[in-house]
């Protein structure tokens, strides 16, 4: 299925399934940057690359005092097929979300992430 504006998605699926990346080699200060958009690019590009049974939305968030881009997926395979590729961890830092999943976005998950890409979605394990 097609990505949604992140509005649109919670209005459609307020209790979706919530993997977070954490852009640990991006600044506070760097909201906005090319670096970031290319991060969220990245992941949209890897989402969009996973046979989805359903719709999905990213969006930026600060309110953390980090950068983290926040992918949402309207079913529970959907998010768990993403966050097997990003070898998640549960959190629970974000109420509403029947899941929620958290993964460190640092240049060797990048890495692995644009190489998965280049190799029809399978990643190394580290």
């Amino acid at each position: 299925m097609s990505s949604l504006s992140w509005p649109s998605f919670l209005k459609r699926f307020p209790n979706g399934h919530l993997v977070v990346a954490v852009a640990v080699d991006v600044g506070a200060d760097e909201i906005g940057s090319r670096r970031l958009r290319g991060l969220r690019e990245l992941l949209n590009r890897v989402i969009g690359g996973v046979a989805l049974n359903g719709a999905f939305a990213l969006t930026v968030s600060r309110v953390a005092g980090f950068p983290e881009i926040l992918c949402a997926f309207a079913t529970e395979a959907d998010a768990a097929a993403f966050a097997t590729l990003a070898q998640t961890e549960p959190t629970d830092r974000f109420p509403g979300f029947a899941s929620q999943r958290v993964f460190h976005l640092d240049a060797p998950m990048e890495a692995d992430l644009r190489a998965g890409l280049l190799s029809d979605g399978d990643i190394d394990q580290r």
